[in-house]
């Protein structure tokens, strides 16, 4: 299966659009109702989005291949890491409240 590198650009647009809304609305709902602002799952968020928009500017500026991946490889790294973490936090919790 063939993608164009348009449809893959027009691609990151839309991705990086509903996660920047997503965030929005995420950040008024806890601000709504005091709420922790800042947490793991924002951090992520954050993370995400920078590692998007890097490669929305590849598309416009020709950066080195070896710079993007060293980049956009590390930023995977460290939101696959916050996943796990994430999910493991939900794991701990869950069987603390089986205990109970």
């Amino acid at each position: 299966m063939y993608f164009s590198p348009r449809f893959l650009q027009n691609s990151l647009y839309i991705v990086a659009a509903i996660l920047i809304i997503f965030m929005v609305v995420v950040i008024a709902y806890k601000m709504h109702h005091n709420i922790k602002l800042w947490d793991k799952s924002l951090t992520l968020a954050v993370i995400v989005l920078i590692n998007t928009l890097y490669s929305i500017l590849g598309g416009f500026i020709n950066l080195p291949y070896e710079l993007s991946s060293i980049i956009t490889g590390g930023l995977s790294l460290v939101a696959f890491g916050y996943i796990v973490v994430i999910i493991w936090e939900l794991h701990k919790q869950r069987k603390s409240i089986n205990n109970k």
